[in-house]
């Protein structure tokens, strides 16, 4: 082979290496991992005091049936403090939300957007409980969710612990693949790096943290939850997956919802990134290596994408998969085939209604590589938010149903 051609076939390499490894590889590795050094939290039932947080911007469609939800949760009522954040809500968010003051519910309310940091440090001002837990107004929580969140902080070396998200079920193929599918991924990795010592990924959907280590957030953090997890990490305690804990999210109803979200996840991501300071000198070697496997690799998916696309088409050229050994050729005839039939496939999916009427397995089929590239075409487009400024701190809830 010529040297062009090979730095064409290192780029076709190494792209579709890297996207193997934090797809398949990464999981497969750190299941085995937590096979060998599991390190199980020592889990009591317990109840200490706890205040709940629950940020809020024009919530009103949700707001009453969640308060209901934090009303029948099984936790000695007397135990709880519960705050309704508001950030500037324009619509009954705040009205119904006073309906439930005769429980003891309270009210913080600002009259300008501020965003969700901002919430959750007033929150914190108020808070009396000895964990500081936050929670999103469109979550609802299963009834012991709450204890069994708890039951964690027995141990001394847990600092955070995250629920496990489940997505009710979905007439949307879209629906079904963004919830489903995601969630389930993303749950057996918490799971088993909670095993091997801490999971490095948390969500807003319901996290408990020991108000005790609870940092002020810097009010332009634009993921909190995962702000909170480094800090928490840094400060030398474990952040635990529960999966006794859970917690149920509406399906979205649009790609055009979930888009959004990724975008702002991407833009995220990238701002920690550039935060490394803060948090990445205190860390042992193993949560290193997790933070960039888990989190920060997953960043370059659509370069890699592009790049593995784009070599294996250049090295499909006539001139050029001649100068390679048979053995090469097959391998780069396979692969490209492969990948214009994932991409055939996502515009299929892209040009298949999803009108809400139950999509057969063969639509999911479709839907799954449009959800793929769809997703990470957004977290291309985070990283243009994050580096124009464009991604700001204030959020909107996606429309699901």
């Amino acid at each position: 082979m010529t040297f062009p051609v090979n730095i064409l076939f290192i780029c076709f390499a190494l792209s579709a290496g890297l996207l193997l490894y934090i797809l398949l590889g990464y999981p497969i590795l750190i299941a085995g991992l937590a096979r060998i050094w599991r390190h199980p939290v020592q889990k009591k039932t317990i109840f200490p005091t706890i205040t709940i947080v629950i940020p809020t911007h024009n919530e009103e469609t949700v707001i009453t049936q969640k308060l209901d939800n934090i009303l029948g949760l099984e936790y000695p009522r007397d135990r709880l403090q519960v705050i309704v954040c508001d950030d500037a809500s324009g619509d009954r968010t705040a009205e119904l939300t006073r309906k439930f003051a005769s429980n003891g519910f309270e009210l913080s309310e600002i009259s300008v957007r501020a965003g969700k940091a901002s919430a959750l440090n007033r929150g914190l001002a108020l808070a009396r409980g000895e964990i500081f837990a936050i929670t999103d107004a469109d979550i609802m929580l299963s009834q012991d969710s709450l204890r069994e969140l708890i039951a964690n902080f027995a141990d001394e070396s847990v600092g955070c612990v995250v629920a496990q998200t489940l997505t009710k079920a979905s007439e949307s193929a879209i629906g079904q693949t963004g919830g489903g599918l995601y969630w389930r991924y993303e749950s057996f990795l918490c799971q088993n790096e909670s095993d091997l010592h801490s999971t490095v990924a948390a969500t807003g959907h319901l996290m408990g943290l020991r108000r005790k280590i609870m940092p002020h957030i810097p009010t332009n953090v634009i993921l909190d939850d995962f702000y909170l997890a480094m800090m928490t990490i840094r400060q030398g305690y474990r952040v635990i997956s529960e999966p006794k804990a859970i917690v149920w999210e509406n399906p979205i109803k649009a790609m055009g919802d979930e888009f959004i979200r990724r975008r702002r996840l991407a833009a995220g991501r990238y701002q920690i990134l550039m935060m490394g300071w803060n948090y990445f000198p205190q860390m042992s070697g193993l949560l290193r290596f997790q933070v960039v496997s888990h989190k920060f690799l997953r960043l370059g998916i659509p370069y890699f994408m592009i790049l593995a696309l784009t070599s294996n088409l250049l090295l499909a050229i006539r001139p050029v998969i001649l100068s390679l050994s048979f053995a090469l050729r097959i391998l780069t005839v396979s692969v490209l085939i492969f990948q214009g039939m994932f991409y055939l496939t996502a515009l299929i999916g892209k040009m298949t209604p999803d009108t809400g009427a139950k999509k057969s397995k063969l639509s999911k089929i479709f839907m799954l590589p449009y959800f793929i590239c769809a997703t990470n075409f957004a977290s291309l487009t985070g990283l243009y938010w994050y580096l124009s400024g464009r991604q700001t701190v204030l959020w909107e809830q996606a429309k699901r149903g």
